[in-house]
């Protein structure tokens, strides 16, 4: 029976703390990957990054006021770079080797994530170019309309009271059985 109360949390969980925990997986799998290089590599490595985010930006975004938006995006994204970096030296301290990678994998998701905010699109292109072999996985295009809310709130309620009534059920089933 806890089982499904476990499961409520995340029943009510809103569309952008998924999107968050999607980022913060990307995140580890790319910290666990730079964690495998030296560290000239992994400068190298968000060196590379740059140049490929820049080099996607400079060849597809011609309209100024996009790349003036794209640019306080990105010095935003610096800023919090920053502070979380302040905030982190109040963490354990960790091999220098260790620190690294995960700075540069926070780095490179806040810049992915700032450039999302001005363009989508932008980040499919990069992340084609940084991994030509992979194929695109497709990301559900969630509804925003008034009609759309309320089905998936309708949706919601009705999966919830399904839940609350089995739960019951299984409750009234048992107290039979004492």
């Amino acid at each position: 029976m806890a089982f499904f109360f476990f499961l409520l949390p995340s029943f009510f969980f809103p569309v952008f703390a998924m999107m968050r925990t999607s980022e913060y997986i990307e995140e580890v799998i790319e910290e666990s990957y730079l964690l495998g290089l030296s560290e000239d590599e992994i400068r190298a490595n968000l060196e590379h990054f740059i140049e490929t985010c820049g080099r996607v930006i400079r060849t597809h975004v011609h309209d100024k006021k996009q790349l003036d938006i794209l640019a306080e995006k990105l010095a935003r994204a610096r800023a919090l770079s920053l502070i979380e970096d302040r905030w982190s030296e109040d963490k354990p301290v960790q091999a220098p080797h260790e620190d690294l990678a995960e700075r540069v994998a926070r780095s490179k998701r806040l810049i992915l994530r700032a450039i999302g905010e001005c363009n989508p699109q932008l980040v499919a292109m990069i992340e084609q170019t940084r991994f030509p072999n992979q194929t695109p996985v497709s990301k559900p295009v969630l509804p925003v309309s008034r009609t759309g809310k309320v089905r998936r709130l309708f949706i919601r309620i009705g999966t919830l009271t399904a839940i609350l009534a089995a739960l019951l059920l299984a409750y009234l089933i048992l107290l039979q059985n004492v």
